[in-house]
């Protein structure tokens, strides 16, 4: 019986992707999104350049529009938890100040103002947790601009119930 159990979670994030893919498919094309699915949850990589300004946590607003289709699509899912996680980049700082807290704050504020937005067609805040990681797990290198960009991201995890 787990085994029908985990089967089914992942047929639900199967077709969750599938759905997000039809709602994302411009921005997956371009580059701006990238989805990764495992056996038990579905991550969605949304560039920073996608969702604010840089140094921003106002959300664009094509991004709102997107990010309500993508409220939409959880409200009707059955998923036991939504993670959605801020990341910042390391930029190189030549005046010797730390700036640690201030891109640790700015990857909170993002993480919590797409929650927001995402909440604001009635999905169920009990399933949202919110994490920030600042710039402390980079998934490209910070010594290039190409790097950094990739690093200044969120990424919404999708776990389905049982």
């Amino acid at each position: 019986m787990v085994i029908g159990c985990a089967d089914s979670a992942e047929q639900r994030l199967r077709e969750m992707q599938n759905e997000l893919e039809r709602v994302l498919q411009t921005a997956l094309r371009n580059g701006e999104v990238r989805m990764q699915r495992s056996s038990d949850h579905l991550t969605i990589v949304i560039a920073e350049r996608l969702l604010f300004d840089a140094g921003s946590h106002e959300i664009k607003p094509d991004a709102i529009d997107m990010l309500k289709q993508m409220g939409v699509l959880f409200k009707t899912a059955s998923l036991k938890e939504i993670r959605v996680v801020g990341h910042a980049d390391k930029a190189a700082v030549s005046d010797g100040s730390n700036q640690y807290f201030e891109r640790l704050a700015l990857s909170k504020a993002r993480a919590t103002q797409t929650v927001g937005v995402l909440k604001g067609d009635g999905v169920d805040s009990q399933s949202f947790v919110v994490e920030w990681y600042g710039d402390i797990r980079p998934i490209a290198t910070n010594d290039t601009e190409e790097g950094r960009q990739m690093n200044r991201r969120v990424e919404i995890v999708l776990y389905a119930g049982i």
